[in-house]
């Protein structure tokens, strides 16, 4: 059972899952912090949940939820404007940074998952958009922690969780508070800053890559640099640059 007391403690943040709300099972915690937001929920407002019964990740794809072991929660963030626009950099790289701390060698697989080695151990979707007080955000983050997702045929040879990685129980309430922590600090970072740290734990850079754009044929080349607003710069084999901003990005083997 996770102990919201464990997770108050390892807190260090000002707003950032200050106000917590926790269910034993709910549709998606995005449905629930967005109802959480409706009613004036303030910024830095955490749901999470042991179980998701129509957890979603990008494109509209099912996310894999089974209850208990791992984390699944969504944060209402009420930001400036140009903070709210660099979520797409601040959050994956503090959640890596989060993981890290725990002893795996997490990196960031642009956009926004977190891979330990050649596997998935973390999944990220943010819905944004221009409430009636300004920029509303709704980060939804979930990390395999403790579970076993290679129990999951369609999982088996692309995910991992933390335990597998690093052959111990890893404290989810740690983990969580450490996630929060990372936020609100990188939240507040320069961008010039932001971006280099970002940089600096991407597995895409220099590599293989194979773009998968929405409704197009998919193009291959190398990932040459990531952008300062987080877009992903690609060699393509034909020859000249694309920037990528948001489409599917598959690694070759390393």
């Amino acid at each position: 059972m996770f102990s919201a007391r464990r997770f108050q403690e390892a807190l260090e943040t000002e707003a950032v899952g200050r106000y917590f709300v926790y269910r034993a099972a709910t549709e998606t915690t995005m449905v629930l912090a967005r109802g959480l937001a409706d009613g004036g929920a303030p910024h830095g407002t955490l749901a999470l949940a042991e179980e998701q019964r129509a957890g979603r990740g990008r494109r509209g794809r099912s996310f894999y939820s089974p209850p208990g072991e791992n984390l699944y929660f969504t944060l209402v963030l009420r930001l400036s404007t140009a903070a709210h626009r660099s979520l797409p950099v601040s959050v994956p790289l503090a959640v890596c940074r989060a993981v890290r701390e725990q002893g795996a060698d997490a990196c960031i697989k642009w956009p926004n998952d977190i891979w330990v080695g050649e596997r998935k151990v973390c999944g990220i979707l943010i819905d944004a958009e221009m409430g009636e007080g300004g920029p509303l955000a709704f980060p939804g983050i979930g990390i395999n922690v403790n579970g076993d997702p290679t129990l999951n045929l369609e999982l088996r040879e692309t995910a991992t969780s933390l335990r597998l990685a690093l052959g111990r129980h890893v404290e989810r309430e740690a983990l969580l508070a450490a996630v929060c922590n990372e936020l609100e600090r990188a939240v507040a970072l320069p961008q010039d800053e932001l971006v280099a740290e970002y940089r600096s734990l991407s597995m895409v850079l220099g590599r293989r890559v194979t773009v998968h754009p929405a409704g197009e044929e998919p193009w291959s080349g190398e990932a040459v640099r990531i952008a300062d607003d987080g877009e992903l710069v690609v060699a393509r084999d034909e020859g000249g640059e694309e920037t990528v901003a948001a489409a599917d990005v598959s690694v070759r083997p390393a």
